[in-house]
C-alpha cells in the first residue's frame, strides 16, 4: 500500500507542476460561486440555502473532471513513457490506484476550496450542517466515479484530445441518463426505461444523498461503479503489457 501512496503523491504533485491544477481549481470555484450567488440568487432569497451550489456540482464535475483524466494514460502514450511505466516494479492495480487517488485528491482540494460558500451561508443565517456534509460526501463519491470512468477511457487512447472526448462521453453516459429531462423523454418509451435509467444513472442518487438522505444502496452504487471501472482499467493495463 505504501507504493500506492507514493504513486498517488507523485500524480497529485504532477498536477501542480503545471498550470492544470490551478486552472481546474479556479474554474471549479468560479462556476460554483456563480451557480450559488448569482444564478441561485442567494442574497435575494433571504435564506441560508446552499442547494443551488450542490445542484450545480454534477454538471460542474461532469465538465471538468475529464480534463484531468485525459492526461493520465493518454499522455503517457503520447510521450512514449508508457513503456517505461510498464517496467516499474509495481503491479497494475498499484499504478491504477495511484493515478486514481492522485486525481481524486485534486478533486477533493477543489471541493475544499468551495468551503467559503457554506461558511458564508452559516454567517448570514441558521444553516443546517447535516445536508451540507451529506452534499460534500455525494460530490466526493460522484467525483470518484467520474475519475474512475475517465481513467478507463484514457487508457484506450494515445492522444489527449481523443481521451478527453472519450472520457467526457463515458462520464456523460452515466451522469446524464437519470436527469429529469432524460427521464421525461424515457417516459414516452416505457416505465421500464425510466426505472433502468434511474437505477443506473448518477444524478438521482446524488440528489438523494445531498438532501441528507444517505441510503447505503446509493453509496454502494457509487463505490461499485468506481471499483468496477478501476478493475477494467487494470485489465486494460494488463492487456497492454501482454501486447
Amino acid at each position: 500500500m505504501s507504493r500506492v501512496l507514493v504513486l498517488a503523491s507523485k500524480e497529485f504533485k504532477s498536477y501542480f507542476n503545471s498550470w492544470l491544477a490551478y486552472v481546474f481549481i479556479a474554474c471549479f470555484v468560479t462556476v460554483s460561486m456563480l451557480a450559488h450567488f448569482y444564478w441561485g440568487e442567494f442574497f435575494g432569497t433571504g435564506r441560508a440555502d446552499i442547494s443551488p451550489f450542490f445542484r450545480s456540482l454534477p454538471l460542474t464535475l461532469l465538465i471538468l473532471v475529464p480534463g484531468l483524466t485525459m492526461r493520465q494514460w493518454a499522455r503517457e502514450s503520447e510521450m512514449g513513457s508508457i513503456e517505461l511505466l510498464m517496467t516499474l516494479p509495481a503491479q497494475g492495480w498499484q499504478l491504477v490506484l495511484g493515478k486514481f487517488l492522485g486525481t481524486l485528491g485534486l478533486v477533493a482540494v477543489a471541493l475544499l476550496c468551495t468551503a467559503g460558500i457554506p461558511l458564508t451561508a452559516a454567517w448570514l443565517g441558521d444553516l443546517d450542517w447535516g445536508p451540507v456534509l451529506a452534499g460534500y460526501l455525494a460530490a466526493l463519491l460522484l467525483g470518484g466515479a467520474y475519475v474512475a470512468l475517465g481513467l478507463f477511457a484514457s487508457s484506450w487512447f494515445r492522444e489527449q484530445f481523443l481521451a478527453l472526448i472519450g472520457s467526457a462521453a463515458l462520464c456523460s453516459l452515466f451522469g446524464l441518463m437519470s436527469w429529469p429531462k432524460v427521464l421525461g423523454w424515457a417516459s414516452n418509451i416505457s416505465e421500464t426505461a425510466v426505472s433502468v435509467l434511474g437505477f443506473v444513472g448518477f444524478y438521482g442518487r446524488f440528489e438523494a444523498i445531498q438532501r441528507g438522505v444517505i441510503d447505503f444502496r446509493d453509496v454502494a452504487w457509487y463505490l461499485s461503479i468506481t471499483a468496477l471501472f478501476l478493475f477494467f482499467n487494470v485489465c486494460r493495463l494488463h492487456l497492454r503489457r501482454l501486447a
